[in-house]
């Protein structure tokens, strides 16, 4: 019997001794699940289905808003280009400077201006600028004793040069031209754009919307010749009247 009690106790003491030195058990990994309906919960790795696993960083790029290059959320903005009515034109200027004074009396902001009209297209036949006064009148010397109608053009951006006039038809410049070159000259023509002054009453569409049809009807009865049109205001050139 004592042997076989100092043999247990030699196990036991075995026993505790390799628990003691041995590595603990590892702890068990767990991780975040994508929440179910309103409820949330966590669970071993080992028993979640591995398409149910969501990052931390998923989430965070899911949920971010748009964003562009410089890491502000992109914001788009509409723009309209502002509209301006044209009342007009007027023969007079106290013609429009009563209505606009009529207007005005409405609240309504409104000027009358001279107001930059595109006319008839014209083409200037002409020899390109001299080098000095000095040459281009000696060119006109001869131009003239060959019996060329021109004259020197005195400034702008042909200064120095030689016209032999403006003409409405193309055609006429451009046979002009061709009869000039056979005869030696270096004629050209280009077109030139005519323009011409009115007097319109300018109110800016945001102002012109206060006012009512009556106010516009009685005005076309005060003014039979007269009309409404809209344009940008960014493209009328106007030299308001002083």
């Amino acid at each position: 019997m004592r042997w076989i009690f100092i043999l247990l106790a030699l196990a036991n003491l075995g026993l505790l001794a390799w628990y003691m030195t041995s590595d603990p058990a590892p702890a068990a990994r767990v991780a975040p699940l994508a929440e179910d309906g309103d409820t949330a919960s966590i669970a071993l790795v080992s028993e979640v289905d591995p398409s149910r696993l969501v990052t931390q960083e998923e989430e965070r790029k899911s949920t971010a808003p748009a964003a562009n290059k410089g890491g502000q959320p992109v914001v788009r903005e509409k723009t309209a280009a502002q509209l301006c009515s044209l009342v007009g034109p007027f023969e007079e200027a106290y013609q429009g400077e009563d209505v606009a004074r009529r207007l005005r009396a409405l609240q309504v902001q409104a000027a009358m201006k001279e107001i930059e009209m595109q006319g008839q297209m014209r083409y200037w036949v002409f020899l390109a600028p001299l080098n000095s006064s000095q040459e281009a009148f000696r060119k006109l010397r001869e131009l003239q004793a060959a019996g060329i109608d021109s004259y020197v053009i005195p400034k702008g951006s042909l200064e120095n040069g030689i016209s032999f006039g403006i003409f409405s038809e193309e055609e006429r410049a451009r046979i002009l031209t061709r009869e000039l070159r056979e005869r030696g000259f270096t004629a050209e023509y280009r077109e030139e754009p005519q323009t011409y002054l009115e007097r319109w009453v300018v109110v800016e569409n945001a102002d012109g919307a206060q006012v009512a049809d009556a106010f516009w009807q009685q005005l076309q009865l005060d003014y039979p010749d007269i009309g409404r049109r809209q344009n940008l205001c960014s493209e009328i050139h106007e030299k308001e009247i002083e």
